[in-house]
């Protein structure tokens, strides 16, 4: 399944800032509080002297008007009104005055977090998988916009919703890049209220700061994602999800110490509920196993979807909290899934990202999906809505 951002094509850019007494303006002080990767014109690669492009935060501001309109009968006339389409130029105007100073490190073995494979890592894994360069936190900058009055309402829930849910840069989704802003045009209750089909969970961390905010809710839902039986001494437990014996099953390859499981409904792939491509990689030192199998969506000319669950750090009211943020996400289960891999995968039908089948997994705590099962996993630990 396209992303919608795929679905949209790449909308035009944002006019230059423009001076007219017809035009409001509003000028925000916006500050990134959780590492930023990526944002450049290389993918992935944080770029030190432009590290802010005024083209991806008009992408940014664009799909958040659009996600905060999904319901709205008239939002495809309405989004090429006031942000322009390949006919017409849109009517917001955008600038940042001053480029801010960053400080890049490179994640690598020798990075500073806490843990090596704490939950930041997780959330930054592609960034050290390549030895790509990350922003500290803690910059800040300034936005301007500008823009007829008569879209005042528009354009101040689309930057709320982004400041609120979104961020800047690569695996926002993830809480990279999380912002925080004294002057949010629209509480977050006002925000809330204007799109009831996005629900948000969040609980106080340990800490009072967007790092430690970041941090518990990446972990959480790390901890989620690979729930695994206890493992002996460095080598992790197997996994209590499915994923891994279904491609087994589907192979014909697997030691005889793991066999697929026959209490597991298989094959089955509910974590692809939560985003793909997922890359599987099978330990190398083990014989008879499946040898590196991607899933992605079986629809042509895409082979990611954005996952709906976003992690991050929220700031409301000076108060940091561990959000996640559920989107729409009922159309997605109807996806059709492909299996590529260096072997042959047979087409035996794979079960729906959603099945009754599920809620008798220990991981989908008693529920029918891997997102449903997030949520509630997450509300027993004391997250509210």
């Amino acid at each position: 399944m396209q992303s919608l951002s795929e679905k949209l094509g790449a909308p035009p850019e944002f006019l230059p800032a423009k001076t007219s007494p017809s035009l409001r303006e509003v000028s925000l002080n916006i500050t990134v509080s959780t590492p930023m990767a990526g944002g450049g014109v290389i993918a992935g690669t944080v770029d030190e002297k432009r590290p802010l492009r005024v083209p991806s935060i008009r992408g940014h501001l664009r799909y958040w008007w659009r996600m905060m309109n999904l319901k709205s009968a008239d939002k495809d006339k309405r989004e090429s009104e006031i942000f322009g389409s390949t006919e017409k130029p849109g009517k917001v105007y955008a600038d940042i005055p001053a480029q801010p100073d960053v400080s890049l490190r490179y994640c690598n073995n020798d990075f500073d977090f806490k843990e090596r494979y704490g939950p930041e890592m997780y959330a930054l894994f592609s960034s050290r998988q390549n030895k790509q360069n990350i922003a500290r936190e803690g910059f800040s900058f300034t936005l301007n916009i500008r823009y007829p009055e008569k879209y005042h309402d528009d354009v101040s829930l689309a930057l709320s919703a982004w400041i609120y849910f979104g961020g800047i840069g690569a695996r926002t989704r993830r809480g990279c890049g999380s912002l925080s802003c004294d002057d949010v045009p629209l509480s977050l209750d006002d925000v809330l209220k204007s799109a009831p089909h996005i629900t948000l969970w969040r609980k106080k961390p340990g800490g009072s700061n967007a790092r430690s905010a970041w941090s518990c809710a990446v972990q959480c839902y790390r901890d989620y994602r690979q729930n695994r039986n206890k493992g002996q001494g460095n080598r992790p437990g197997r996994s209590k999800w499915p994923e891994a014996d279904s491609l087994r099953l589907l192979t014909g390859k697997f030691p005889e110490r793991h066999k697929p499981r026959e209490y597991l409904p298989l094959p089955s792939f509910p974590r692809a509920a939560l985003g793909m491509p997922i890359i599987f990689q099978f330990p190398s030192d083990r014989r008879n196993e499946p040898d590196g199998v991607q899933v992605t969506p079986n629809i042509d000319g895409s082979s990611r979807m954005a996952s709906p669950v976003i992690t991050k750090a929220l700031c409301d009211n000076g108060i940091w909290y561990s959000a996640a943020v559920i989107l729409p996400h009922d159309d997605i289960f109807g996806t059709k899934l492909k299996l590529t891999a260096k072997l042959h995968v047979s087409n035996t039908p794979i079960i729906s990202m959603k099945s009754n089948q599920y809620s008798r997994l220990e991981t989908t705590q008693g529920k029918t999906d891997a997102i449903s099962g997030f949520e509630e996993y997450i509300s027993v630990k004391g997250w509210t809505k």
